[in-house]
């Protein structure tokens, strides 16, 4: 089969999404299929299968490069005799698209609470380009199914816009066992000092700041934390903050990197304390090294954490830095004995969750639209 594949970045060196892009990409390939991948940038080695279209963007401004990149994806489609269209970025038409991006309608609620200041805010050129292309995105003539990551995904397109229930399908993120697996440390803990772990490229909408708080609640309590940041965002903003609450010695930002895998490893504890997620990857890719994850319920992934077994999960019930104080407290008096039972019921439960049994049910999906 031809399978043409939308993401505006395929990479195994991103975010994620992108990382799922790819590594999907790549399984199919693997399984006879040819697989075009549209998209902006795409790593030139995923396999000899996987042929890159390019596509254009105008970067001109955040609304242009949207819908350039939308528009411009299906005038190269036009170009191609596929026999199934899957769309990882918003854009349409196609014969699944997968909600693997925050739905915008959503954030926008979050990050502008007051009435007056969201109704400014959808004005503004990139929202409603944004909006709009979502509204499409969610048009039953438009796309034939809809593939969510988690749950909570689907609950929520369907408490917003008017895609028929039966059309949508749960199929939750899988992850590469090789790469991701416990492994070795490099590094021996000889401190004993709790070592957390933040993974992302949007420090904000994924709630660092409040991990930032924690960590400064924590040593005034005489429960010192050493919390490693990795991620591209700009860090300026985090560190300042971490400077006046006099923790900056505790944090370190590492900036992005090609072998998170070794980040998961040496840590104790994966902490995500995200404001929107359909399904954090990165939550799948700790587990898979044997690493706990604590996250939020507007986080997907809450949905495969099993609370005191393979994480933590924090909801609205107290302010978030309270509740990561909380969890490292409880986490941190476990024996050695316990931590590590919760690593390995942690890799158990990612290894239920593969990259080949998504890409599975996935074309199984393609097959009946």
């Amino acid at each position: 089969m031809k399978i043409a594949v939308i993401r505006k970045e395929c990479s195994f060196f991103r975010g994620g999404a992108e990382r799922y892009c790819a590594n999907l990409s790549r399984v199919l390939a693997e399984r006879g299929h040819t697989v075009y991948v549209v998209a902006k940038e795409c790593d030139p080695d995923i396999h000899p299968s996987v042929i890159h279209i390019p596509v254009k963007v105008n970067n001109l401004t955040s609304s242009s490069k949207n819908r350039s990149f939308h528009v411009n994806s299906q005038r190269a489609l036009q170009e191609l005799k596929v026999d199934k269209v899957y769309a990882l970025s918003r854009s349409y038409p196609a014969d699944a698209y997968r909600a693997s991006d925050p739905l915008h309608i959503n954030l926008m609620n979050i990050r502008y609470a007051g009435k007056i200041e969201r109704f400014l805010q959808g004005l503004n050129p990139r929202h409603r380009t944004i909006l709009a292309l979502e509204r499409g995105i969610f048009d039953p003539k438009r796309i034939k199914i809809v593939i969510t990551n988690s749950r909570l995904t689907k609950s929520q397109i369907l408490n917003v816009y008017p895609y028929p229930e039966e059309r949508i399908h749960v199929i939750y993120n899988g992850v590469d066992l090789k790469k991701f697996s416990p492994g070795h440390k490099r590094q021996v803990n000889n401190k004993k000092v709790l070592r957390l772990l933040f993974v992302s490229q949007d420090f904000r909408r994924k709630g660092l700041i409040h991990l930032i708080e924690a960590i400064a609640i924590l040593k005034g309590m005489s429960l010192p934390c050493l919390l490693q940041v990795v991620g591209s965002d700009n860090p300026s903003h985090y560190l300042k903050k971490a400077k006046r609450l006099g923790i900056d010695r505790e944090i370190e930002f590492s900036g992005t990197s090609k072998s998170v895998e070794d980040y998961y490893r040496e840590a104790d504890l994966f902490v995500l304390p995200t404001q929107s997620d359909p399904f954090a990857n990165v939550c799948l890719e700790a587990m898979a090294c044997g690493l706990p994850v604590a996250t939020t319920t507007n986080n997907g992934a809450s949905e495969i954490i099993d609370e005191g077994e393979t994480g933590y999960v924090l909801n609205e019930s107290e302010p978030l830095p309270e509740q990561i104080v909380r969890v490292v407290k409880v986490f941190s008096a476990k024996t050695e004995r316990k931590r590590d039972e919760m690593k390995k019921f942690a890799r158990i439960r990612a290894e239920g969750l593969t990259i080949l049994k998504n890409a599975e049910k996935t074309l199984e999906l393609l097959a009946l639209t």
